[in-house]
């Protein structure tokens, strides 16, 4: 056990490394720097729960989702996505749902919910904490009911449950701190676990599951994971822990390791211990409520006091500054020496990195009290490294020895060292090259190689040397020198960097612009062609190279572009660099691919290269229309109703990848504008639009990538006002038409006069035989009302009624809906015709009639069936649930019954049954409904008794 405590002990100390961090705060849209949570939604948005709102990151900046959205309260406590994709948002006021941009109260009354990981679901339920609390909050109709979850007698029975601080669903059971444990609630059964299970006492804040089943739990003081078939939760907790809040956000990264807040930092658990990073990182002294791995590999950061963080190149970049060990900055030079140390020259000499160490220490090397600035290193395979320096010096360290050794001193100041293949030092000075071979320093090329500046030099696959400067392009073959003859570049001369590939290409920079590609031959001439790019032209280039894999790297001013044969990629301080302003020559591939990089405030190693050149695609979404200062939802399609005086303003967000400084907007709107606006902001302004119809398309570009993102179309149609619109003007024609109308009436008015003559004698013959027609649709219709109802209650009789179930049937099968009829039956009907006479009975009869009609669904048909037996046929009418009908009972008994001077209490039995696949025809149905109508009576009368399978037969 002490050996363990040893091992954890060790491996909580600070990691020596820089981290890459953009901070977003009021500036960046924020209007609290106090985040409590952070989520990402299945769209890509990421949202941040703050103490003055939530809000919803665009790729640029954060917007607000307030009280226009329906979102009311602004202290943020909780956020969660269900897995029906509804966003749950709680706030001290109450629990709110919506779709990321409209939102809802959930109830009636205000349920505030507490701080931290307190919502969640489960089996299509939500559970939320209000008051610790557990609530539970379902679908109710077209609303939601939320009720407590553990009733009194669970309370009594356990008095944990009266204090629940948070909760977890894992996808088969809740997991939540209750009182000072950790309960486990699956279906009904609960399980309490306590310290002999790995759970000492102590409030549960939060948890997070694993990729690979493991359960993570904390606390303020422990952390403890449970692994799959485990009884038992596994001790991870952090030496010393004491971080008293609600927020302890666990989560986990792509390759499976946990992150969580450290006392003064950031934890991240290894599979052997933790290591914290702090203030020595770069991470600001201030707590860490809320963390995020989001889908684009980038790990944010929500803090107390501070903003969101984003740490870029997380995972895939790691650097070093001065805090954590380089001795200076900028850097020149990188290599790694037999040993596997990295040495790393900069402005005043250099520093090392030992293998697994996570600081740089200075460097062995003593170099003289003058010497200026690390141009170049070189490893020799003996463990010794040689080191050039601007000022002239070339110095060997003896690594056996652990002495330096001062081998030669150039006359005049040192831009770049090349060892070549056969051990041959050669320099790049500001006077010519010059040659050491192990004994002597020499002038190189006379009589080819001009005295003038030189800065950089490659040995081809053929073993050929190529040095460039500002005298032009020169080959060194073995023993022969060739001034080679550059053309299709703007210059023959003033070259700066250059770099040959395995397969022949040559790549060219100098005192111009751009980058320029050809072949090295054997011929003395090289004819180069531009590299078409708009940021490698505005680019002061300071290195070219290439990596075993043959991908082109060029540092420069403003970072590094990466080219893997079919595409370029700038990597910046977006990307996890350190810096953007790159150091000359500093560029060094190590035994594993990984690439390291110098700048002017530290060096960056990039892990995986190849993971920075595939990209995910970008997507470009509307979120926001504002059309006269009335917001709107983004839909489809829009229609506006033309309004001189209101503009239109559209908010864009950039999903799909990690958040750049250089993203650009590109969009027009078709039908009136021809030609593509680009713009950095993500919101368009359009002033008021003229009547049309119009497309607005829109896509998202990152120069960085040169990434295009699909264009995003989005119809509009701006409807003009109604004296311009085709009805409008249609109404103007045929105006006009009558007007011509009219005029040719006038003239030809006598005959007009004649011609209505006739017209009032045709017209009182054809109301003659209208009135004819008329009387005999009366009386057909008269004959049709006494053949299809009934005389005294106006019902359908039988014969209508059993027609109308026919019909039903038949549409009840086709479309697969319930079916049920119910046999009325007034009680005791016979005692009212004795005691208040045949026209009481008739009265009652006709009321009851109409009682029933008012009181049945729409759809159902009331039939008169025999004597006081009144049919219902109800289609829809949901299976076995005699609630409609008992409210029928209910509206008959409600009242007394007057008619002809009485005054009677009426009640009734009815029998329901639904239609069921082995009934012939109605028939049946009637059958059971009478065979249920008859329980009904015998059971006491007044009630509703529906057919039922153990008594039907009989």
């Amino acid at each position: 056990m002490l050996a363990w405590v040893i091992v954890l002990s060790a491996a909580t100390r600070a990691y020596g490394q820089a981290i890459s961090l953009t901070a977003f705060t009021q500036l960046q849209g924020l209007g609290s720097l106090e985040d409590n949570c952070l989520l990402q939604d299945r769209r890509g948005f990421v949202y941040t729960c703050t103490e003055n709102g939530l809000f919803r990151f665009d790729g640029h900046a954060f917007q607000r989702i307030g009280a226009a959205n329906g979102l009311g309260g602004s202290y943020i406590s909780a956020a969660h996505e269900d897995s029906a994709g509804r966003l749950w948002i709680g706030t001290r006021t109450g629990l709110y749902v919506g779709d990321g941009w409209r939102f809802a109260s959930v109830t009636a009354q205000p349920l505030p919910i507490d701080p931290g990981a307190t919502l969640t679901d489960l089996d299509g339920r939500l559970y939320a904490i209000s008051q610790h609390r557990l609530w539970l909050i379902e679908l109710a109709g077209t609303g939601w009911r939320a009720r407590p979850r553990f009733d009194a007698t669970m309370l009594r029975a356990a008095q944990e449950l009266a204090d629940v601080g948070s909760v977890f669903a894992d996808g088969h059971a809740l997991w939540f701190g209750c009182g000072k444990s950790l309960c486990q609630l699956s279906g009904e059964q609960l399980h309490v676990w306590g310290e002999r299970e790995g759970i000492p006492a102590d409030t549960w804040t939060s948890y997070l599951l694993a990729r690979d089943g493991t359960l993570w739990a904390r606390s303020p003081h422990y952390i403890r994971a449970l692994a799959p078939g485990s009884a038992v939760f596994a001790n991870h907790d952090l030496p010393n822990a004491r971080v008293v809040t609600a927020f302890l956000d666990m989560i986990e990264d792509s390759q499976g390791r946990v992150l969580t807040r450290a006392d003064d930092g950031l934890a991240r658990w290894d599979n052997h211990g933790w290591r914290i990073f702090d203030a020595g990182n770069g991470l600001p002294s201030i707590g860490i409520d809320a963390l995020l791995y989001d889908r684009s590999h980038v790990l944010w950061i929500g803090t107390y006091g501070r903003g969101v963080l984003q740490w870029r190149g997380y995972d895939k970049i790691q650097s070093w500054r001065i805090a954590q060990g380089l001795d200076s900055s900028p850097t020149w030079a990188i290599t790694r020496a037999s040993n596997g140390t990295l040495w790393v020259g900069d402005e005043l000499g250099g520093s090392v990195l030992a293998p697994n160490a996570t600081r740089l220490a200075p460097w062995p090397l003593k170099a003289p009290s003058l010497a200026q600035e690390t141009t170049a290193l070189h490893a020799l395979p003996n463990g010794d490294m040689l080191a050039s320096y601007y000022s002239g010096e070339l110095l060997r360290y003896h690594a056996s020895q652990g002495t330096t050794e001062e081998v030669a001193h150039s006359p005049a100041y040192i831009h770049d060292m090349l060892v070549d293949s056969r051990g041959l030092v050669w320099l790049c000075t500001e006077r010519g090259l010059y040659v050491y071979d192990g004994h002597t320093l020499q002038r190189a090329g006379e009589g080819v190689v001009p005295d003038s500046v030189f800065s950089d030099a490659k040995e081809d696959a053929q073993g050929r040397l190529w040095f460039a400067g500002e005298g032009g392009l020169f080959r060194f073959d073995r023993s022969h020198w060739t001034r080679i003859r550059v053309t299709g570049a703007p210059s023959s001369q003033n070259f700066t960097h250059l770099d040959v590939l395995p397969e022949g290409g040559l790549y060219l920079s100098g005192n111009f612009d751009g980058l320029w590609h050809g072949r090295a031959g054997n011929s003395d001439t090289v004819a180069v062609q531009h590299v078409t790019d708009e940021l490698l032209d505005d680019t002061r280039v300071y290195f070219i190279r290439h990596d075993r894999r043959g991908w082109l790297w060029i540092g420069g001013t403003d970072g590094v572009e990466l080219y893997n044969g079919q595409r370029w990629r700038r990597l910046t301080q977006d990307d996890g660099l350190i810096w953007n302003d790159i150091g000359e020559g500093a560029f060094f591939e190590d035994n594993d691919g990984s690439v390291w990089i110098g700048t002017s405030n530290g060096i960056s190693h990039i892990l995986r290269p190849a993971s920075l050149a595939t990209l995910d695609p970008l997507e470009v979404v509307i979120t926001e229309v504002n059309h006269g200062g009335v917001l709107q939802a983004p839909t489809s399609t829009h229609r506006f109703g033309y309004a001189p005086d209101q503009p239109l303003t559209l908010r864009l967000a950039a999903l799909g990848a990690p958040t750049r400084h250089t993203l650009q907007y590109r969009y027009r709107l078709r039908g009136l504008e021809r030609d593509w606006v680009n713009s950095d902001r993500p919101q368009v302004d359009y002033p008021p639009l003229p009547p049309g119809d119009f497309t607005f398309e829109v896509a998202v570009y990152d120069p960085d990538s040169r990434q295009l993102s699909p264009i995003v179309p989005w119809p509009l149609r701006v409807v003009p006002p109604w004296w311009r619109r085709p009805a409008a003007v249609f109404g103007g024609i045929v105006l006009l038409a009558l007007g011509i109308m009219l005029l040719w009436l006038l003239r030809t008015r006598q005959l007009r006069a004649r011609a209505r003559t006739l017209e009032h004698l045709v017209a009182l013959r054809t109301r003659e035989l209208e009135v004819d027609k008329q009387a005999l649709e009366e009386a057909r219709a008269a004959l049709w009302q006494q053949a299809t109802h009934d005389a005294l209650t106006g019902l359908p009789n039988r014969s209508r009624v059993l027609d109308a179930l026919s019909l039903a049937i038949a549409d009840a099968r086709e479309h697969q809906h319930p079916l049920a009829v119910a046999l009325i039956d007034f009680d005791h009907f016979k005692r009212i015709n004795d005691h208040y006479g045949h026209l009481a009975g008739d009265a009652v009869l006709i009321e009851a009639s109409m009682r029933l009609r008012d009181a049945l669904p729409a759809g159902a048909t009331l039939g008169r069936y025999g004597g006081e037996e009144i049919l219902a046929v109800v289609p829809h009418a949901v299976t076995n649930d005699p609630s409609p009908f008992d409210a029928l009972r209910t509206f008959i008994a409600k009242s007394p019954f007057g008619g002809d001077g009485a005054h009677v209490e009426v009640t009734c039995s009815i029998g329901v049954a639904w239609l069921r696949p082995q009934d012939y025809n109605g028939f049946d149905l009637i059958r059971r409904a009478d065979a249920a109508l008859y329980m009904a009576k015998t059971a006491g009368r007044n009630r509703v008794v529906v057919a039922g399978e153990q008594w039907e037969t009989t």
